[in-house]
């Protein structure tokens, strides 16, 4: 029987943290990334396999709960395991705790077997699940939200797709979406409230030379836990590439 729960220890480091000496979200996410990347190799499928079958996974989207954010030189231990396998959809779980053994972030995340070549789904194969070993608990009870919502934007910024942002599946790597999110995050927010909770919503891929805009409004009516809608849109199309939600708690 495979192992089903895979885990990693990380250090956080002075160029992953934040002016509080505390890892930024983006930082969590690459620590995120890289278990599932780790746990995938070894099963059996790591990027190197994948690509030789012209196959990669690609995020569908991600729910996250943070109760705090750890800090500069301390370690912690991310485990992640895949809960479910539906046709070409997988669904992968973590739990991040600190040297107490502290569960300080979950989060749960959708994927989709993505064929390279033709640019789309493909699905799972049989053999891929057992390798894995599924584990049905899921890291948070909360379903998925829509993140269907209408937008006028209160904090517009524009961003041009680098070589830099593209990953081995030849579009813009999810994480950089959350650095162009994190970048209309209103200045007072981002002093005074640390994130709470992310959900995303990828849509469409962004590829290189794309001219990419990212909005963000305020919800006004939770003063004490700031609630914020993101937008993420393809300048030159118009087409909708991501969508968000972040809550912020007073530091």
């Amino acid at each position: 029987m495979p192992k089903k729960r895979f885990s990693k220890k990380y250090e956080v480091h002075y160029y992953e943290i934040n002016s509080m000496q505390e890892a930024t979200l983006l930082s969590l996410l690459n620590y995120l990334e890289d278990c599932a990347i780790s746990h995938s190799a070894s099963a059996g499928y790591g990027v190197n396999e994948l690509m030789a079958a012209d196959s990669g996974w690609v995020l569908n989207r991600w729910s996250i709960k943070i109760d705090r954010l750890p800090k500069l030189g301390e370690t912690i231990n991310v485990e992640t395991w895949a809960s479910s396998f539906e046709r070409f959809y997988g669904y992968r779980e973590f739990l991040v705790t600190d040297g107490s053994d502290k569960i300080i972030l979950k989060a749960s995340s959708v994927w989709i077997y993505f064929n390279i070549k033709k640019r789309r789904p493909m699905r799972i194969p049989a053999e891929m699940g057992d390798a894995y070993g599924i584990d049905e608990e899921r890291a948070l009870e909360q379903p998925f939200t829509d993140l269907d919502f209408d937008f006028e934007p209160d904090i517009l910024e524009e961003f041009s797709v680098k070589r830099s942002d593209i990953d081995t599946n030849n579009h813009v790597n999810n994480k950089k979406y959350i650095d162009w999110i994190m970048e209309t995050i209103p200045q007072e927010i981002y002093d005074n409230f640390k994130a709470a909770s992310l959900q995303i919503i990828y849509k469409k891929e962004a590829s290189l030379g794309s001219v990419i805009k990212s909005g963000c409004i305020i919800d006004r009516e939770h003063n004490e836990s700031p609630r914020l809608f993101h937008k993420i849109w393809d300048k030159n199309t118009g087409v909708e590439l991501a969508s968000a939600e972040t809550i912020w708690n007073k530091i």
